[in-house]
């Protein structure tokens, strides 16, 4: 016993041992069924998170669709991206769980333009606003904190969008937030404001928009959540509702959400109070303007952290902090120096309390916090003038406020008592929108003009004032006040107002007058009239009475107009005293630009503030210099285009100044530099191209003397051509014309070039022959001795340091002579210092001592002190010294005024060697990048802790590196590198001609290192062609790049080594790089000016428009799939261009084939044929020629298609015939646009109108609450795909009124809808294959559908004909529903069916239709089924057929129903015509005679009724019937009803003539043949329409009309005839011919094709001709064997015993019958004449034995 359980425990043990140690063959008790899962133990490991790929189209649809996008830009040669992108992978999921969608992408040109230049760099989007992220992209925590933070998400004057997960971060990381919490997305959607509290929630969110930048500059977020279930759990009530997290604190706003102001004023105050410590909060300088504008009581301490009494009145100030909040007076700080600036604080720490934005400076005690607070509240309850400082006026000015400004002197009695007085007039000031101020600044003062304090100036949109009455009369001023806000004079203003102005305003008309004077006094009244005008015209209006600022402006007639455009002045010169002409002209000037007339005055401003000036001196008392002034207006506006500023002055005097004695006479001004002008001034054109070419490009200037003499006075280095009177085509005509080509180099050097034909000037520095040379140096003069023709000797003249130094002096040079001084000179000593600096000029004296000695060591030593040279240059501060070696740079950190130590030190650099690599600042690196061709920088951090090591290993290549020409550099420039791209330190970048290349290898080993440099700048892989070679490769290569490029061109070697960066990866998708310096074949291709960049694809050519110094950019135009399409065919691809194709287009489709392949050539031809329509729904197809790729996906034999997506990892094999290109594009765009793979859900009249509508439609009627239900739906929810793949559309519903109307009580049911028609599913639903055969059973073949009573009882009153098979009650759910797939055959198409006229002909087919489908069951293995399934096996067979005839075959299993229809014995079959059923009584396994019974016209027809036909039964009685009439009507048409009862009476006399009568009422039918009008009555005769034109209400007429000859009749054609017809004919016809016939009999089909010939010729014999395929009735007239000819003669019948095919014998026998007047024979002739002498011979008799008369009696009186 015991070893038994010892035994039976060691069993156990082991068995566990063994799951433990093979767990994927562990299974649950599930294992049997489809769909199991492995157990969990064997479950896979999570997926590692990867940032999505995108494309630009997918780019753009998802910024479309998503609010939150972070794009990752990386580049194909970025090693820094690699590791950029391996960081950001670990917060992807981070991201997404914050509702952020990150992807990456590699597309230069989109990324420009989204303002990328350098890769790697992040950008975030917003709803769909971008800010790029300039932060470490390889800190992943930083970016994850940027992409979820608050400031991040912020966008201009928007309330933002959160999650609650988003939310609960930025409460966390926010101290203040603001959060408006509204229904969600479903309850009020967006732009639906049907609702109560969703447009309460939109009317708050519009408030509140308005005040999201202040709270934002205040340091408090605000945000918006549309989140039901989080508001619920706040148990915030009704929504809209506002929270305040402060601190993480939440705090309900209780007031009204649509006053924005009282939000913001609220937010604020809880904002202070919320704080635990009584600390004064600390803002910026954007917070402190937003608090100003919208807080009505502020006080404000300026202070420094960094000094002990700000800190001291700091501590204060904290104890009265809360005394503040509770009056209402918000307290802050402010420690910004600059923003104390701007608002005139000059000593620190100072207190300001503004009230309603008016600022007042505390100037009391500081430390004492009680006389501070009194003060504070003093200010609070009474109202008193703000005192200002000159920048808080200047910023009120500025922003266009209504102020009366009363500037004054605190220690001026006077000032006092105006001040007192005006204080009563404060708060008038206020109700009339005066704001008024005070300040206490003489300068400021000064700046308005104003010498004498008190002075009150009033600014109404920027423009002043002055108050010129008595200050002290506070109501005198208060009246003028009142006055000048109602008035609208012209303000009178001074002249520093005048200059304020102008600068402030685009358009300013200024008169300048004499009050005293009284024209002007007249004037001006003049001009009061239109002050309103100008004022809505946008032009200020001001006067000044000063007559010294109108000879500023050279204004010597008083009064005149001036009208200021943005500075330039145009002086009026018409009538004054006319003020609507000065309107216009001052609307006209404003909307027209023309060229302005100035005086000298003005000129000289204009030629010091104007960087492009030109300047027409003219007269315009001369006709001739009015005419060319007038042609110069045409090209005023080119030039304002150009930004070229025109104007014109008549002023003799200032020409001559210039040098200029001949007017009209034109000056070119560029930085104050002028330029002559010597062509025509008649030419416009000319002019306008000298004047553009003089902007954009440097050209040697033409001065006079005059003009010289001013350059020589203010430029360093300036170079004179002096030519002496030179004419066109002399000497110094064409030396001049060689020198204009250095003079860029000099321009670039920063020296000025000059060419004069005046003489004064080189008089005076002896120049004695023409032309010649002179070198301007600092002023001190060189002449040139050599030759001028050789403008490369003059250049290299210039430019030589013994000509550019001056003996004893230290050089001073511009930046431009910087760069090229330290460009091309080893050593160089530059001293940096500012112009004007006292204590620059005492070392510079210092440093002069030593210049001598440095110039010995072959030392430059230059002085610089341009603008801003401190940040060119990356100084640290100015002055500063530097040396430079071998451009690398040395700063001077000891004391500049000690030159002997200066000199020590730069000896020391100069004679010491660099064994180092040396560093490098921004600026010199730069210039290394450009002007040397082999470089290597090695960028390294500080911090890094790696760095100095591998430094040191790469010191041992530095000489290496210099012996191959290659300099190498390190940079710790952190900034630069990432402006570069580089955010992982060390890095090495080589740079070749510019052009950058990281490496990405092992830094530790410097032997890889240099070998990787050396293969860098050995790699030259692109082939130069000539112009042969050219034709042959485009001839030849499918792929052709050619790079044309100028030989002697700098900037080549910089283009061509871009380009051969991409040579490799662009062979690999076939694409073939040369390079070219033919200028005639570049120009050929559309370079006049190479480089440029052309690609030929199968001989035709494109042109690159791109940057050509962007390789990448190239690459990606060159293998753009668009830019490779050659023709309309598929376009055959490599393995490379694949994968380019299938990263930009979402779908493709492939069809692999080989050239070995037999079938591929035909497949490809009918492929070919789908390619437009695939393109056309956005597939794109291309033909692949690679076996081993197939077989990667799958593909083991070809030709084969094959269908990728971006949904799919894995491509789709298409399985269907590669020969029908219809079925493999519908394949392709069903697999594109599937309708997913969820069933989808539908109800109520969406679902009825997509049964009726659809074509195939599945439909699953399930429950909620069932088990089963949603058991079956997880099982056919795997067929919702197979199901679109079949055209079979498949939803779902819970909607038990549809379920009900289709008889459908137990759930779940399946039911299959085909144009409409049900047909229940009654196999398992758990079998989801058995399921999804089924339906495509239904699809693919005509089933006959199972359908329920209701649907039985719809079809009945819907269907004209129905045929319904009745199975027994116990066939139920014994049978699989795949039993009939198995049993029935595939329908036949329609196409195939034929049909003729007659019984027999039916029957014939009947039997052959039949017959061919029993040998396709044949070939089928058969399962044996019962009667009932034999039976319906049968039926089945028909069931196409019956559809041919209009005929619906269903079938029910209801036995109830059954009794109803007298039905006892099953099976049973029952005809519904029109709703009548008939039972059939035959033999149900004999199909052959269910067809014929279904389809005879004796069961199809109903007793006195003419039958309703639907189109497919029309159709087929228009095929069959020779006579056919149809009534078209409408169900609704009342008319219709009185017509069809007149007719009923007629369709039993119309069937005896053999007419077919039906009716329809369909508009579909009636507009397929052709009826416009309702109701219709059409006589069909062999299919030719005949319309009824008469009373349709007159049956009698009706009948007549159809049984007429006329309409019976039909041209060229023997009518056929029934008995009926044929009595009728004869009792109206006296001559009639009658073929008598029989169907299918060759000698009667080839009689009546012969007599068919004389058909017409019997009409013309008025024969009627008829024929009658009814042997019966032919015995009647003696007929015995057909065919045969009978002639009728007024009934009397003739038969024809000659030959019937021929048809001339018959048409003669018919023409003698026709007109023989007695139709009697030879023996009728005798009988007549035996009879005629019978009647003689009689008469003769009895005329011979006529007796002898008795003698007359005599007269009794003769007797």
């Amino acid at each position: 016993m015991t070893f038994t359980r010892l035994k039976t425990v060691t069993l156990l043990v082991t068995c566990a041992l063994l799951a433990l140690s093979f767990p994927g063959y562990v299974n649950c008790a599930n294992n049997g069924k489809k769909g199991s899962q492995p157990a969990a133990a064997a479950a896979p490991l999570e997926p590692e998170a990867v940032i999505e790929e995108v494309n630009a189209k997918q780019l753009e649809k998802l910024l479309a669709d998503k609010d939150y996008v972070a794009v990752f830009w990386y580049a194909r040669s970025c090693v820094t991206c690699d590791k950029v992108l391996a960081e950001l992978e670990k917060i992807d999921d981070d991201t997404d769980s914050f509702g952020v969608d990150f992807v990456k992408i590699n597309d230069k040109r989109l990324a420009k333009q989204y303002g990328i230049k350098n890769f790697p760099a992040l950008t975030y989007f917003r709803e769909k606003e971008p800010i790029i992220y300039d932060g470490d992209l390889m800190d992943e925590e930083g970016v994850l904190d940027f992409l979820t933070s608050l400031e991040a998400m912020d966008l201009p004057d928007r309330i933002e969008e959160v999650n609650a997960k988003i939310l609960q971060k930025i409460i966390e990381d926010t101290d203040f937030v603001a959060v408006l919490f509204c229904p969600d997305h479903e309850t009020c959607p967006p732009r639906v404001m049907d609702k109560q509290q969703c447009r309460k929630c939109a009317k708050a969110l519009q408030e509140l928009e308005n005040i999201d930048d202040e709270a934002d500059q205040l340091g408090i977020g605000f945000v918006k959540i549309h989140d039901e279930a989080l508001a619920d759990e706040y148990n915030l009530g009704g929504l809209p509702a506002l929270v305040y997290y402060r601190h993480q604190t939440p705090i309900i706003y209780e007031g009204e959400l649509q006053r924005e102001e009282d939000v913001l004023e609220w937010l604020v105050q809880n904002k202070s109070t919320g704080d635990e410590d009584d600390v004064i909060e600390d803002v910026t300088s954007k917070t402190l303007s937003t608090l100003i504008s919208n807080i009505d009581n502020l006080v404000v301490l300026f202070y420094d952290h960094g000094n002990d009494d700000s800190m001291t009145v700091l501590e204060e100030l904290e104890q009265i902090d809360d005394d503040c909040d509770k009056h209402g007076i918000q307290f802050v700080k402010i420690d910004d120096a600059k923003a104390a600036g701007d608002y005139g604080i000059d000593s620190i720490p100072a207190i300001v309390y503004f009230e309603k934005e008016i600022p007042n400076v505390y100037d009391g005690d500081l430390m004492d916090e009680e006389q501070i607070l009194k003060w504070l509240l003093s200010q609070l309850e009474r109202d008193e003038i703000e005192d200002v400082t000159d920048e808080m006026l200047d910023t009120m000015i500025k922003e266009g406020r209504v102020i009366a400004v009363l500037f004054y002197d605190n220690n001026d009695k006077k000032s006092q008592k105006v001040l007192e007085e005006l204080e009563n007039i404060d708060d008038e000031c206020d109700a009339l929108g005066i704001t008024f101020v005070k300040i206490d600044n003489p300068e400021e003062a000064v700046e308005y003009g104003i010498n004498k304090v008190p002075k009150l100036i009033y600014f109404e949109k920027g423009i002043p004032t002055i108050y010129e009455g008595n200050l002290e009369d506070e109501e005198k001023l208060l009246k003028w006040l009142t006055d000048q806000t109602s008035s609208d004079q012209i303000e009178d203003i001074t002249d520093e107002m005048l200059d304020l102005i102008i600068e402030k305003m685009p358009h300013v008309a200024v008169l300048f007058y004499d009050k005293d004077q009284k024209k002007s006094q007249k004037i001006l009244a003049e001009l009061e009239n239109i002050d309103d005008e100008c004022d809505q015209n946008d032009i200020a209006f001001v006067k000044i009475d000063d007559d010294k600022e109108a000879k500023e402006w050279g204004i010597d007639e008083i009064p005149s107009i001036v009208l200021f455009e943005r500075g330039i002045p145009h002086i009026y010169e018409g009538d004054l005293m006319k003020e609507d002409e000065l309107l216009g002209w001052l609307v006209h000037q404003k909307r027209y630009s023309e060229i302005p007339e100035v005086t000298d005055e003005m000129k000289d401003k204009l030629v010091e503030n104007t960087e492009h000036l030109a300047v027409i001196f003219y007269d315009k008392d001369d006709k001739q210099d009015m005419r060319i002034l007038n042609e110069l207006e045409n090209i005023d506006d080119e030039l304002e285009k150009e930004g070229i500023v025109i104007v014109r002055i008549d002023n003799a005097a200032e020409a001559k100044e210039y040098g200029l004695d001949h007017l009209p006479a034109l000056i070119y001004f560029e930085n104050k530099i002028p330029a002559l002008y010597e062509g025509d001034l008649m030419n416009e054109d000319e002019v306008l191209e000298w004047l553009l070419v003089q902007k954009k490009t440097a050209t040697i200037e033409e001065v006079t003397d005059e003009i010289l003499v001013n350059l020589i006075n203010e430029h360093e280095y300036v170079v004179v051509f002096f030519t002496g009177p030179c004419e066109p085509g002399e000497t110094c005509d064409h030396t001049l014309n060689a020198l204009e080509t250095i003079d860029d180099e000099l321009d670039e050097a920063g020296i000025i070039f000059v060419t004069t034909e005046d003489t004064g000037v080189a008089k005076k520095y002896n120049v004695k022959t023409y032309p010649r040379l002179v070198f301007f140096r600092n002023r001190d003069p060189l002449h040139f001795t050599g030759d001028l023709d050789d403008e490369d000797e003059v250049l290299a003249w210039i430019t030589d340091d013994e000509t550019l130094e001056i003996p004893g002096k230290i050089e001073e040079v511009n930046v431009k002579m910087l760069d090229k001084i330290l460009a091309e000179n080893d050593h160089v000593v530059v001293f940096f210092y500012a112009e004007g600096d006292k204590k620059a000029q005492k070392i510079l004296n210092e440093l002069e001592n030593i210049d001598d000695e440095c110039e010995e060591k072959d030392i430059d030593f230059v002085k610089t002190s341009d603008d801003d040279i401190d940040k060119e240059y990356d100084l640290p501060g100015l002055p500063a010294l530097a040396f430079y070696r071998h451009k690398f740079r040395t700063i001077y950190t000891g004391d500049l005024m000690k030159e002997e130590e200066i000199l020590e030190w730069v000896i020391d650099l100069h004679e010491s060697t660099a064994d180092v690599i040396e560093s490098v600042d921004r600026k010199t690196l730069q210039v290394l990048i450009n002007d040397v061709e082999h470089l290597a920088v090695f960028f390294y951090d500080d911090e890094c802790e790696t760095c100095s090591d591998i430094l040191d290993e790469l010191e041992n290549i530095d000489d290496d590196t210099d012996k191959h020409g290659i300099q190498f550099v390190k940079s710790n420039d952190v900034k630069l590198a990432h402006e570069i791209g580089i955010f992982a330190f060390p890095a090495l970048v080589y740079y070749e001609t510019g052009v950058p290349i990281m490496y990405d290898g092992n830094l530790d080993s410097n032997q890889e290192v240099f070998n990787w440099i050396l293969e860098q700048k050995a790699d030259q892989s692109i082939e130069l062609i000539d112009r042969e070679q050219l034709l042959e490769y485009i001839g030849t290569k499918d792929f052709l790049a050619v790079v044309f490029y100028k030989e002697d061109d700098p900037d080549s070697p910089r283009v061509l080594r871009h380009i051969e960066l991409i040579d490799d990866e662009a062979s690999e998708y076939g694409i073939y790089i040369v390079k070219m310096h033919d200028k005639l074949m570049a120009k050929k291709y559309g370079f006049r000016n190479p480089p440029g960049l052309t690609y030929f694809r199968k001989g035709k050519y494109i042109n690159y428009d791109g940057d050509i110094d962007d390789e990448e950019e190239v690459l990606d135009w060159l293998t753009s799939p668009a830019n490779m399409e050659m023709t309309d065919h598929i376009e055959q691809v490599n393995r490379k261009m694949f994968e380019k194709i299938r990263k930009n287009s979402d779908y493709v489709a492939v069809i692999f084939y080989s050239d070995e392949c037999k079938q591929c050539p035909r497949v490809l031809a009918e492929v070919e044929h789908i390619d437009d329509e695939a393109d056309k729904a956005g597939i794109d197809f291309v033909k692949i020629d690679d076996k081993l790729m197939a077989k990667e996906y799958g593909v083991f034999a070809l030709p084969a298609i094959v269908f990728f997506k971006p949904t799919s990892k894995e491509p789709v094999i298409y399985a269907g015939d590669l020969y029908e290109e219809e079925q493999i594009l519908t394949w392709l765009i069903t697999q594109k646009d599937p309708s997913g793979d969820v069933i989808e859900d539908l109800e109520g009249e969406r679902l009825v109108h997509l049964i009726e509508e659809s074509g195939s439609i599945a439909v699953y009627f399930y429950a909620d609450g069932c088990e089963q239900c949603t058991k079956v739906l997880e099982e056919l929810e795997n067929i919702d795909d197979d199901c679109d793949k079949h055209g079979i559309t498949f939803v779902k519903t819970r909607d038990f009124s549809v379920a009900d109307g289709y008889g459908v009580h137990e759930y779940p049911a399946l039911v299959y809808f085909e144009g409409g028609i049900p047909n229940v599913f009654e196999g398992e639903l758990s079998e989801e294959e058995e399921v999804l055969q089924w339906l495509i059973t239904q699809k693919t073949e005509d089933r006959i559908e199972l359908i329920t009573r209701q649907m039985l009882e719809t079809m009945v009153e819907e269907t004209q004909y129905l045929a319904v098979y009745f199975l027994p009650p116990e066939r139920k759910g014994k049978q699989p529903a795949f039993c009939r797939s198995f049993c029935s055959p595939s329908s036949l198409k329609e196409s195939n069916l034929t049909t003729t006229t007659t019984k027999h002909s039916s029957s014939q087919f009947v039997q052959s239709y039949i017959s061919r489908k029993r040998k396709r069951i044949q070939k089928q293995d058969k399962i044996n089924c019962n009667i009932c399934d034999q039976i319906l096996e049968g039926l089945e067979l028909i069931d196409d057929e019956c559809d041919v005839f209009g005929i619906h075959m269903v079938k029910i299993q209801d036995p109830q129903l059954a009794k109803r229809y007298s039905i006892k014995t099953f099976p049973a079959l029952v005809y519904f015509r029109n709703g009548n059923p008939l039972l059939f009584e035959g033999d149900l396994q004999n199909e052959q005679s269910v067809l014929e019974w279904l389809i005879d016209d004796d069961n199809r027809e109903l007793a006195d009724e003419i039958e309703e036909v639907n189109e497919r039964m029309l159709d087929r009685l228009m095929a069959e019937s020779t006579l056919l009439v149809v009534f078209f009507y409408d169900d609704d048409c009342a008319e219709c009803e009185e017509i069809l009862e007149e007719l009923e009476e007629i369709d039993g006399e119309a069937d005896m003539f053999g007419i077919d009568f039906v009716k329809i009422a369909s508009m579909e039918a009636a507009k397929k043949y052709e009826i416009v009008n309702i109701p219709s009555l059409v006589y069909y005769r062999k299919q030719v329409p005949v319309l009824y034109d008469g009373d349709m209400h007159q049956h009698d007429k009706v009948i007549t009309w159809l049984t007429s000859q006329d309409v019976f009749e039909i041209k060229n054609e023997i009518e056929e005839v029934n008995r009926k017809m044929l009595d009728k004919l004869l009792e109206e016809n006296e001559f009639l011919s009658v073929f008598f016939y029989e169907h299918n009999h060759p000698d009667s089909i080839a009689s009546l094709e012969k007599l068919e010939n004389i058909d017409s010729e019997t009409d013309n014999l008025d024969i009627t001709f008829v024929k009658m395929a009814d042997s019966r009735y032919a015995k009647k007239w003696g007929v015995t064997k057909l065919p045969a000819m009978v002639y009728f003669r007024r009934r009397f019948p003739s038969i024809y015993r000659g030959d019937l095919l021929s048809e001339d014998e018959v048409l003669e026998w018919l023409r003698k019958n026709r007109f023989r007047q007695p139709e009697l024979n030879i023996f009728m002739y005798a009988l007549i004449a035996l009879a005629l002498a019978f009647v003689v011979y009689t008469a003769f008799l009895l005329q011979c034995f006529k007796p002898a008369p008795p003698p007359p009696v005599q007269h009794t009186k003769q007797s």
